[in-house]
């Protein structure tokens, strides 16, 4: 965002880019504060907005997409306050990405408004978009509704998502997955693709293409290399789901994401629940 939020103030009537303050949202006694991420590049914004939001949430903040995956991988974050444009980065390029690690709510709110923007969030399926400025109440009811519908799953289920995060490059098996989660397999497998869509082995080739996708954007190693650090052996099979998720091969990909920032980097339908994910 171009324009600096200001110092921070409450009360009902300020408005983002002079200053605000979140008033406390209802939450149950002896519950954990909610973990809230923002994606900005302006380190105003994001400093404004931790200033606003802390004591109601718990407030993390990044300036690239790639910052913004360590958090998701790291925190059970509820809702994501995304901004439209990010250095080289689109921010409306970073939802699908988010999607794979996070089951969070997304936001855009920016200053930058226009139709077409307005129409590439529709398109790719933010949960809402605010225009700064923006009230105090809205911005508020607006965090506090995402985090209800977006709110995390149980325990258990969000220890196996972030134990196939942690073990991203070893064999899955559900018997080791439902043990670390103290769940049985039936219920384990029922309950989590009630929580992300996804089955446990889907998910965990979501998890592993993201992160081949990033390491060929922001290192130099080598594709066969980084198949096999993300848990792919086979670089064959690797390739072929590779472009299957993101319609290039990993070569066409690191080509256009080195030259410039692609429109459309998003993970195409489920690459699929297949014995190659392991």
């Amino acid at each position: 965002m171009s324009r600096h939020l200001g110092s921070v103030a409450s009360g009902d009537q300020e408005r983002l880019g002079s200053g605000f303050a979140v008033k406390d949202a209802p939450r149950s006694k002896g519950h954990p504060a909610p973990h809230i991420l923002v994606v900005d590049d302006d380190p105003a914004v994001v400093e404004a907005l931790t200033a606003a939001l802390k004591g109601t949430y718990v407030v993390h903040g990044a300036a690239t997409g790639t910052e913004a995956c360590a958090i998701l991988r790291a925190n059970p974050v509820a809702a994501i306050i995304l901004d439209a444009v990010l250095g080289s980065e689109h921010g409306l390029d970073l939802v699908e990405r988010f999607r794979v690690l996070s089951r969070a709510g997304i936001m855009i709110l920016t200053g930058h408004g226009s139709e077409e923007l307005a129409v590439r969030a529709l398109r790719a399926k933010v949960d809402d978009y605010l225009r700064k400025p923006v009230s105090l109440k809205e911005l508020g009811a607006t965090l506090a509704r995402l985090v209800q519908e977006h709110g995390q799953p149980p325990e258990p289920v969000e220890h196996a998502r972030r134990y196939l995060v942690e073990h991203l490059a070893q064999p899955l098996t559900m018997a080791a997955l439902a043990q670390a989660a103290g769940m049985s397999e039936r219920q384990l497998y029922r309950e989590f693709q009630e929580a992300f869509g996804l089955t446990p082995r889907r998910y965990l080739t979501r998890l592993r293409l993201e992160r081949a996708a990033e390491l060929l954007r922001t290192t130099r190693l080598g594709a066969e290399r980084i198949a096999r650090d993300v848990g792919h052996p086979s670089f064959s099979t690797f390739c072929r789901l590779f472009k299957r998720a993101f319609a290039l091969t990993p070569s066409e990909w690191r080509a256009q994401s080195t030259q410039a920032e692609p429109e459309t980097t998003a993970l195409r339908d489920d690459p699929g629940d297949q014995a190659e994910s392991r």
